[in-house]
């Protein structure tokens, strides 16, 4: 069969276009398959009636965030940086947004959802990104925060670097950033 040049050009443009169409559904295949992982580990952060409804985003490598599901309540889940999922209510959003880049947290009080526990931080230093011999490192299993002002004026609660964390106590007590940590056995 003799095929003339515009006849070859065509020929190799349809070739292109499903080898591009291919390549485009095995890449979404694996997003689905990446985003289907993600949303599971999410869905380890809060209890099921929380997360089935929650607004549900996961961070692109250039610090964008990118929605996975549209919530229906004032819930936000994701999993953060260090591989620990979370939800957050809208205050804790803004207090997490404020503790990453380091400006006043809001004044207002927030709630934050951790039911896989997490993978270990300083009990005195927010900032802090490994364990050293002065920092107070401290793993938490399951719990629940409470975040903003309002915990300022909570008496009663350990404020000490080396709190037990299975009992309540205040983390990163005497810094803008100081929470309550409620295990959740």
């Amino acid at each position: 069969m003799m095929m003339n040049r515009h006849g070859f050009i065509c020929l190799a443009i349809g070739v292109s276009l499903v080898a591009i169409t291919a390549t485009g559904q095995a890449q979404q295949q694996k997003a689905t398959t990446a985003d289907s992982k993600y949303i599971a580990k999410v869905n380890t952060a809060a209890p099921k009636a929380i997360v089935k409804d929650a607004t549900i985003v996961a961070m692109n490598k250039d610090g964008t965030m990118r929605t996975l599901q549209k919530g229906t309540n004032e819930f936000t889940c994701m999993v953060m940086a260090n591989g620990t999922p979370m939800c957050a209510d809208e205050g804790g959003m803004e207090w997490a947004h404020a503790l990453m880049s380091h400006s006043a947290p809001p004044n207002k009080v927030g709630f934050m959802y951790m039911l896989n526990g997490d993978t270990g931080a300083s009990n005195t230093d927010p900032y802090a990104t490994g364990k050293t011999t002065d920092n107070h490192w401290v793993k938490t299993g399951p719990h629940v925060m409470i975040l903003g002002p309002a915990v300022r004026t909570m008496d009663g609660y350990p404020r000490t670097p080396d709190a037990d964390p299975t009992e309540p106590s205040v983390m990163w007590a005497g810094t803008p950033y100081e929470h309550l940590m409620i295990p959740v056995r």
